[in-house]
């Protein structure tokens, strides 16, 4: 288990991919091929192990603006219920 020095309250801190693992030049490839082949995703937040390590908007969306994201949820939902049975949190 990770621990982390912090919890987030009303924003992330942010730290550099590399220093929690990740390479750059694959966000940069990821970010390059939204912009030529998903020309419908408005923005992408990853964070890694506490930490914001991209942050990035697309079509000239911004972190305030909102989406319609219709069944997503459910899918988001489902899986995070998966973890927690698989962690022990639910029974």
């Amino acid at each position: 288990m990770i621990k982390r020095e912090y919890w987030p309250t009303h924003e992330w801190q942010k730290s550099e991919p590399a220093s929690v693992g990740m390479d750059q030049g694959k966000l940069l490839n990821l970010e390059q091929m939204i912009n030529s082949q998903y020309r419908n995703i408005n923005g992408i937040v990853i964070i890694r192990n506490g930490f914001m390590v991209y942050e990035r908007y697309f079509n000239g969306n911004g972190p305030q603006d909102t989406c319609h994201v219709a069944s997503v949820t459910k899918s988001i939902i489902s899986a995070l219920i998966g973890i927690a049975i698989d962690a022990g949190h639910i029974k």
